[in-house]
């Protein structure tokens, strides 16, 4: 059961903002140097309002106890969201000017981990089924707008992506991130709603208890 677990904490680290953001900039720095700034425009707008709506469903459970009790939806799987948006991006360009058929194995790919990503989130009783299916469809929304906006034309620098998936074998385990983004966002929380203690999933449980 141990050798189980740790298998699912490092597909789940797969999805940490502490490994997916400098494979992010790789990812943009590749598409930058490739004359791909529509894409990357496209790309960064649809992230950060996938992002912003993911931290704002966080903020207002963990602050104020606003979620989704019948679906035991408490915020967005911010993990999911994240291995689906940049994952499957990272393994498409990779092969730059290859094949069609090479550079759709790639995204098939990512998209594969990101959907891995999700169940490890579930499985580590870190989210519900609800949640993570909300990050996987909003990850796919993401990927699709900077898939459609990419130019067919040879890459340059395809090695910056590699260094991208060396990132991915070097930073995947199962230590604590560099980057407390959950931390971080119960200390907003608790900051902007003026409580001592953030609300828990547990919640759901005592509101639906008789009094």
């Amino acid at each position: 059961m141990q050798t189980t677990g740790a298998y699912w904490q490092l597909i789940t680290q797969l999805g940490s903002s502490s490994l997916l953001f400098p494979v992010l900039a790789i990812s943009v720095a590749t598409l930058w140097i490739s004359n791909q700034k529509a894409a990357i425009y496209l790309w960064l707008t649809a992230l950060t309002l996938a992002v912003t709506v993911t931290l704002t469903t966080k903020l207002l459970f963990l602050g104020w106890g606003i979620g989704i009790a019948s679906l035991d939806f408490t915020g967005v799987s911010g993990h999911t969201l994240l291995a689906t948006s940049i994952l499957p991006i990272l393994f498409f360009s990779v092969g730059g000017g290859a094949q069609t058929k090479l550079r759709n194995i790639g995204l098939w790919f990512g998209l594969l981990l990101g959907f891995a990503v999700g169940v490890s989130r579930i499985v580590l009783g870190m989210h519900s089924i609800s949640e993570v299916v909300a990050g996987w469809a909003l990850g796919l929304v993401v990927c699709s707008v900077a898939i459609f906006a990419i130019k067919s034309h040879r890459q340059g620098l395809v090695y910056l992506q590699i260094l991208a998936l060396c990132l991915l074998l070097t930073f995947c385990s199962t230590v604590p991130n560099y980057i407390p983004a959950h931390d971080m966002s119960i200390k907003l929380a608790l900051y902007l709603s003026g409580h001592n203690q953030p609300f828990t999933r547990a919640y759901f449980i005592k509101a639906k208890t008789p009094s």
